[in-house]
């Protein structure tokens, strides 16, 4: 659709969705403002919006509506990131603000659990032939959820409820005991079962299959930090060229069209938050997020903490630096099936948790497609890098000379990365989960065309 059909189809959607406000039609109001939320894009430009501010506004005012008062303070938050000054999402945050700490006092109803996978848990009973199973649902309370558990170990789950985790099957009968906990401490469950067949059971029984999933869109974002406009933080030579070539590989090699694929040159701090709520209101479960970051990065050592440097970062003001901590809980509120971190700075290492991936195999494809991914390479451990990054050059040469139809990022990493940037540098580049921003398991596959 061209800028020119598409805009005034928004500015009537945005009418339809006020017009639903007046009449207290929430939920269709939260359906119009998410549609007229969507970017605007025709070949490979992005139109801006102008009035995106309003809509968060409009949305967040429809979840209060709703009593979901956790996207209702993310839609506030997210009004404020395009117009600090918006009075009116000033206004209903602060009224959100009062109307929470009445609610978490009087609140005495537990939340409601649904569980989306594995799908046919209405039935009570799910039979699966792996050793493991992801099991993915949303628990549901007006006031967020503090915590879930799953076979009383806590897993991943954001405030607004969505949740998931891997859990070990024995075989024979196995059941899951799902426990949502909200802000004000009430805990709901729900109890199910899956049947995991013994292998002699397997073998005679060629209904139990994976589950196929709904084929996914590949979105990119690249984001290049080459000139800074504090003289303190020497400008860069190579960030947005590596960009580039990056992004005409995917394009021209992979499964990336031009419409998916985002990019920030010289970006603010700013510009990078708006560019994550943009790909937020896009991108669905199924589908796959590459994001790649060249520029300069610093480490604190007191803190223990990493940072980016985007264009608009003081050398002395550690307010603008763009924490990766930050960065983490960014890619957590996506809901892409697998998210590939890449990031080509200094001290990029601290972005993992705990530890990187050896250089074991891995596992099926398939198995490996059907759990939530979130993992990362990165050019360094926690040391510098140089600015003509030899990590740039193998990761281009691994992409462009790759003869199979399907490569896993790990096996990348393993097999073409990591011993020869090595060998030409001092070094260490890294694989490894990004456990904070929800990891259960599996991979980022390319895909060739």
């Amino acid at each position: 659709m061209s800028p020119k059909t598409a805009m005034p189809d928004k500015w009537l959607r945005e009418a339809y969705a006020k017009k639903a406000m007046n009449e207290k039609d929430y939920p269709n109001a939260v359906k119009l403002y998410t549609e007229s939320l969507k970017p605007i894009r025709y070949l490979w430009i992005t139109y801006e919006d102008p009035g995106k501010f309003q809509k968060y506004t409009g949305r967040a005012d429809a979840y209060v509506g709703l009593k979901d008062y956790v996207s209702a303070k993310k839609d506030y938050e997210a009004a404020l990131a395009f117009k600090p000054d918006h009075q009116p999402a000033i206004e209903g945050l602060a009224k959100l603000e009062a109307i929470l700490s009445t609610e978490t006092r009087t609140d005495k109803t537990p939340p409601q659990i649904a569980v989306t996978e594995p799908s046919n848990t209405r039935g009570l009973k799910v039979t699966v032939a792996g050793k493991d199973v992801m099991v993915k649902g949303k628990a549901t309370d007006a006031n967020g959820i503090k915590l879930v558990k799953i076979n009383g170990v806590q897993v991943y789950s954001k405030e607004e409820g969505d949740f998931w985790g891997s859990v070990v099957l024995n075989e024979g009968i196995n059941k899951v005991v799902i426990q949502a906990t909200d802000i004000a401490g009430n805990t709901g469950e729900q109890v199910f079962e899956i049947e995991r067949p013994s292998a002699a059971v397997i073998a005679v029984s060629p209904a139990i299959v994976p589950v196929e999933l709904k084929p996914g869109k590949n979105y990119a974002l690249l984001i290049a930090s080459q000139n800074y406009d504090d003289g303190q933080i020497p400008s860069l030579e190579n960030p947005i060229a590596d960009a580039i070539k990056l992004k005409q590989i995917l394009k021209s090699t992979y499964n990336f069209t031009d419409e998916n694929l985002f990019q920030l040159f010289n970006p603010l701090k700013s510009d990078f938050k708006k560019k994550f709520l943009e790909i937020k209101e896009v991108i669905q479960p199924e589908d796959n997020l590459l994001i790649f970051y060249a520029g300069h990065g610093i480490w604190v050592e007191k803190e223990k903490k990493g940072y980016w440097l985007l264009t608009d970062a003081a050398r002395n003001d550690a307010n603008t630096w763009l924490p990766n901590k930050e960065v983490l809980n960014m890619i957590a509120e996506l809901p892409s099936r697998h998210t590939l971190l890449i990031t080509d700075a200094c001290f990029s290492g601290s972005v993992f948790k705990t530890r990187g991936l050896g250089a074991d195999a891995p596992a099926a494809l398939r198995e490996m497609s059907n759990k939530i991914s979130r993992v990362a390479i990165t050019s360094g451990n926690d040391s510098e890098v140089p600015d003509e990054s030899v990590f740039m050059k193998y990761l281009v040469k691994a992409l462009t000379e790759n003869k199979e139809k399907y490569l896993t990022a790990q096996k990348m990493f393993i097999n073409q990365i990591i011993e020869a940037v090595m060998n030409e540098t001092k070094t260490e580049p890294r694989y490894g989960t990004l456990e904070l921003a929800g990891h259960v398991g599996g991979d980022f596959i390319f895909t060739k065309k």
